[in-house]
Order: structure tokens, then C-alpha cells, then sequence
């Protein structure tokens, strides 16, 4: 078995045109070999004649606007003057979004940070800065008042609501109050995004608020005391919704009630869709729940869409042994 994959080997020997032509056909440039180095990190090291556009094209986000660029630096440095005069003398700088090389655009998987605006890098999310400045709403705040639309103000609060580095620098909160303040608008995707991510704290925060409690929140949340209520009303999509989120959360009695609502334990989850609940739960090594899973009929033959791995599969690369182990013993 090799310890990298393909893309590997080109992001270090090239040409260009290989790691191009692999990424197009669905290569990941973000996964790890057994090392846990990346192609870029590879490609840093490489010996390619043409290293230097292979760095370019898998440092993502690929930026060649020089101006676009030292905005980006202007929000990581958490510098507002410097920032506004930028946007001032250029104000097609919030307007605009940057277009990567075409083989992202070619390559058909998902891709959440793919030709990004300006406001997006707020949330940090991807992490591209260690630390974010602690006065990144000062930040968000000179951009919005010179006019950020209402598609980025939506998508920024469904970045800040599912980062895990602004929650960690207690900046998740604030962010997502000025998007709120400023007209952004929380929807079931930016809900369920946030709680596929295990994200609970903005879901909290809006649920003090307006937000209603739903089957799959509340699923999610593992708050069966409502779940038991909301399920005989809700839709097959909202128990399905529901399921999901209560595996990808481990909540295996929130999991049970919603296979007991008619939920199928063989159906892609809702967030991270290429995977079924059976590939979470044997991730997260959560044995209850792949027992619950396993005797509501979920398969162990299915593969993932994006590694086209059994659960089985996943629990011997990533090393979970408990997994493994409960699985190869129902042969």
C-alpha cells in the first residue's frame, strides 16, 4: 500500500500539467498521506522544474490579484485603516470574486471555499491565520458599511457560523450578531451546516432568540424531550435531516427515535454527503451507535463517494481499532 497518493508524487517530480489534469479528475489537494503532509507540502519540497506554479496551484486560495491580495493580508493583520483605504480607492474589491485555475472548477466534488469574495475570509474558515486579529467585527464592520450584498453577507454567516477558529478566539458570537445586525439571514442549509460541523454554540445563541426548535435541532442537540414531540409532524425529509445530524453529533437515542420515525439508516447523511451514518459512527468509534445502526439494517458494503471506502475501510485508515475490530467480527 502506498503512503501517498498520486497526487503526491506530481505535486513533487510535476509537471504542472499532471497535478492539473489530477486535481480535474477528482484528486484532493487538502488530504494527507500517511505522513500527514500535504501535496502542497510535498511540492515544497519537490524537485519539479516548474515547483513554483505547483506551490501556486495548490496554495489555495489561488490569489493573482495583487490588490485582492493585500486586502486579504489588510483583514488578516486586522488593519481597518489600511483596509478602507484600499476599498475606497478600489470598490470593486467587495464586489468581485477571485476565479481559481479552471481545474477546480473542473474537478466534480465539493469545494466550500472555491473562488472566494472578500468578505468571506471574516470567518477564517478555512483556517488561514493562526490567530484571527481580535478586532476582525471592527473589520467586518468597514466592509459592510461600504456595501457588502446580501448572497456574501449569507454566505460569511454560514462560514462564521461553522469555524471553529473564531469560536475558539470568542470572535463566532460577535461575528454572527453584526451579520444578523446587517441583514443576513439564518437558513435550514446554514443550520445544518453549523450543526454537521458539531458547531451548537450559534444554534444556542439564536434559539434564545427567534429561532424555532426543529426535529433536527433538536435531534442534533440531543434533546429528545422535544424530538419526541416534533417528529410525528415533521416530514420523511425533516426525519431524514434529523437522523443525520443526530449521528454526525452522537446522539444515539436521538439517532433511535428517528429510525423509529421511519429515517433510513443507508441514505447519505445531509451534511457530509458522501458518507453514510455507518462511516460516522465507525470514525467517531462510536460503538453504540453502530450497534443501533447495524441492527436497523444499515450495510457495511456501502462506499463512500469520495474515498469509495467501507466503513470497514475507514476504521483500518484511520487506525480506529475498536471499530475495526467490532466490524470484522460480524464475518
Amino acid at each position: 500500500m502506498s503512503d501517498e497518493t498520486a497526487l503526491h508524487a506530481a505535486a513533487r517530480h510535476g509537471p504542472l500539467s499532471l497535478v492539473e489534469r489530477l486535481i480535474a479528475e477528482g484528486a484532493i489537494e487538502w488530504q494527507p498521506d500517511r505522513k500527514g503532509r500535504t501535496p502542497l507540502d510535498v511540492a515544497r519540497e519537490g524537485d519539479a522544474t516548474d515547483k513554483e506554479a505547483i506551490v501556486e496551484l495548490l496554495d489555495r486560495p489561488v490569489i493573482r490579484d495583487a490588490s485582492f491580495k493585500a486586502a486579504v493580508s489588510a483583514i488578516h493583520r486586522g488593519d481597518v485603516a489600511g483596509l478602507a483605504h484600499m476599498l475606497d480607492a478600489q470598490p470593486r474589491l467587495l464586489g468581485e470574486r477571485i476565479v481559481e485555475p479552471e481545474c477546480y472548477r473542473q474537478a466534480n466534488r465539493p469545494q466550500y471555499f472555491r473562488d472566494p469574495g472578500l468578505f468571506w475570509f471574516i470567518a477564517n474558515n478555512p483556517t488561514l491565520m493562526k490567530t484571527m486579529p481580535t478586532n476582525m467585527v471592527e473589520v467586518a464592520s468597514t466592509m459592510i458599511e461600504r456595501g457588502v450584498d446580501k448572497a456574501a453577507l449569507d454566505y460569511a454567516l454560514e462560514l462564521v457560523m461553522t469555524s471553529a477558529p473564531a469560536r475558539e478566539q470568542g470572535l463566532q458570537l460577535p461575528l454572527l450578531e453584526l451579520l444578523l445586525a446587517s441583514g443576513a439571514t439564518v437558513t435550514e442549509r446554514s443550520i445544518d451546516m453549523t450543526l454537521g460541523h458539531r458547531e451548537l454554540a450559534p444554534i444556542l445563541a439564536l434559539l434564545e432568540g427567534d429561532l424555532p426548535m426543529s426535529a433536527p435541532i433538536a435531534a442534533a442537540l440531543g434533546r429528545t424531550d422535544r424530538l419526541i414531540d416534533l417528529l410525528p409532524a415533521a416530514s420523511a425529509e425533516e426525519i431524514q435531516r434529523a437522523f443525520g445530524l443526530a449521528v454526525i453529533n452522537g446522539q444515539v437515542d436521538a439517532a433511535r427515535l428517528a429510525l423509529d420515525a421511519g429515517a433510513d439508516p443507508n441514505a447519505f447523511l445531509p451534511v457530509h454527503a458522501h458518507s453514510l451514518a455507518l462511516h460516522q459512527a465507525t470514525l467517531d468509534e462510536n460503538l453504540p451507535l453502530m450497534e443501533l445502526l447495524l441492527a436497523s439494517g444499515a450495510r457495511t458494503d456501502v462506499a463512500d463517494k469520495l474515498w469509495k471506502g467501507t466503513p470497514l475501510g475507514w476504521a483500518i485508515h484511520q487506525g480506529k481499532a475498536r471499530a475495526r475490530a467490532y466490524l470484522e467480527s460480524l464475518d
